[in-house]
């Protein structure tokens, strides 16, 4: 072994041992700071029957401690990670700690958006229990609820690895960044409280082998990776304690504070006194009061447009421009690549729009100065002509066509019409096909990129 390796072996040993000291102590600060609270919490029960919810959230830890440690018998991961969801699920629920008007998800849920986005399945969710819908529902085992009414989430996690905890941030990244349909209400006034536009989610773990440096650096490293407003509002790990996002002056589980944070600072709080579950509690309760929620109709729900990584699309003419057909395989979805549609919209957010009369008449030849047609009619698209052609190369085509028993030439519209970014976009066949900008079948793709790889072999 080298000089150095021996150097590294060494300095390795002494952090191990600097490691185990610091739990050693933690561990022994922990039990002296709960004993006393143990005790003064018995003396204090035997003059009142209640004396704040101190004293219950205690029991509440312990208890939930202890039945984490009975579900260590069952072995199968599936059936250990439902069992943890459930014992979290019924401590807000079995001892009524929130109001009725808040729901929370009894089973594998997902949230949808008016997008056509849908979330990752969510452990725990809670949602408007009085005014919410759901929009697909299998044996009570697998549901679909709209964003608009949906509060918050919570992904659970028995044993927090750095694995685990990288799955937790994509499941609430996936719920956080659905869009809501929002209405012109005007501006809310209120008295002080933060009113928070967006849902929240959390994340809760039962315990975890990693040190509290290695739980701080993880997190560090999770925030640089995602916006701000996809991070997680707290991270809750009941054998330790809790973390917050903040800036160098303070930490908060506010979306509207952690969206305005410049440099992000992980904020650890450790639990000496038992008091993790209550902090989570009061977490979880401030949120909710001061999460907003909105309005959807199940109209808005009744065909969701398609979806391309965050884009969102639909074609105008509805199902019939949806599919195309393939001699071979038969029919397949004609969709956008996100890279592609990004692509064509970033584009299209720089072009002039055009009166959607005036490029057909254009396209079929004619001036295009008949304004009090285009008065009538005026709405506005983006035509996708990255080289500038004349329409009349663009928008339309020759088709043979069969009239009483003869063949002939006649001129029609040669383009795709599509919703996106909030505009009416003509795509022009020509750079359908040259640029390659909508899928064709599946299935012959594959073939052929298998019989390219057998080739080249």
């Amino acid at each position: 072994m080298s000089e150095n390796q021996e150097t590294r072996k060494r300095q390795t040993a002494a952090q191990k041992k600097e490691r185990a000291d610091f739990a050693e102590k933690e561990a022994r600060a922990k039990e002296w700071i709960s004993n006393q609270a143990s005790r003064a919490n018995k003396l204090r029960s035997k003059e009142k029957e209640f004396h704040g919810l101190e004293r219950e959230f205690m029991y509440f830890q312990n208890k939930m401690l202890k039945d984490y440690e009975i579900s260590q018998d069952i072995k199968h991961p599936r059936d250990v990670g439902t069992v943890r969801e459930e014992l979290l699920r019924a401590f807000f629920i079995d001892n009524k700690l929130l109001p009725l008007s808040y729901g929370i998800s009894k089973s594998s849920v997902r949230v949808a958006s008016t997008t056509g986005h849908l979330s990752n399945e969510i452990d725990i969710l809670f949602y408007d229990a009085l005014n919410s819908f759901t929009l697909m529902q299998r044996q009570n085992i697998y549901e679909v609820l709209p964003i608009e009414y949906c509060y918050g989430a919570i992904q659970v996690k028995s044993k927090l690895t750095k694995k685990e905890l990288g799955s937790a941030f994509k499941n609430i990244a996936s719920f956080k960044k659905l869009k809501r349909m929002v209405a012109n209400q005007g501006p809310i006034i209120h008295s002080g409280e933060k009113i928070q536009r967006d849902g929240f989610g959390v994340i809760f773990a039962y315990d975890t082998g990693m040190d509290w440096s290695d739980i701080v650096s993880e997190l560090e490293k999770h925030a640089r990776t995602y916006d701000k407003n996809l991070l997680p509002n707290a991270v809750f790990i009941l054998s330790k304690g809790f973390f917050l996002y903040g800036d160098e002056h303070f930490g908060s589980a506010y979306n509207s504070d952690i969206n305005n944070f410049g440099d992000i600072v992980v904020y650890g709080n450790p639990d000496y006194q038992g008091c993790c579950l209550y902090q989570l509690y009061d977490i979880v309760f401030s949120l909710l009061y001061s999460t907003k929620i909105y309005r959807a109709s199940p109209k808005h729900y009744f065909r969701l447009p398609l979806t391309a990584g965050d884009h969102s699309y639909e074609y105008i003419l509805g199902q019939f421009a949806e599919y195309g057909q393939c001699e071979i395989h038969g029919d397949y979805t004609r969709t956008y690549t996100p890279e592609k549609l990004d692509l064509l919209i970033s584009w299209c957010q720089t072009a002039e729009p055009i009166n959607w009369v005036k490029a057909t008449d254009l396209a079929y030849g004619y001036a295009g100065d008949n304004y009090e047609k285009y008065d009538r009619q005026p709405s506005n698209v983006i035509i996708y002509n990255p080289e500038c052609l004349p329409l009349s190369d663009i928008l339309v085509t020759n088709r043979k066509v069969i009239f009483e028993g003869k063949e002939m030439l006649t001129t029609v519209l040669a383009y795709d019409a599509i919703k996106s970014g909030g505009m009416n976009i003509f795509i022009p066949y020509y750079y359908q096909i040259k640029e390659d900008l909508v899928q064709g079948c599946p299935k012959c793709k594959k073939n052929a990129l298998n019989k390219n790889s057998t080739d080249k072999n």
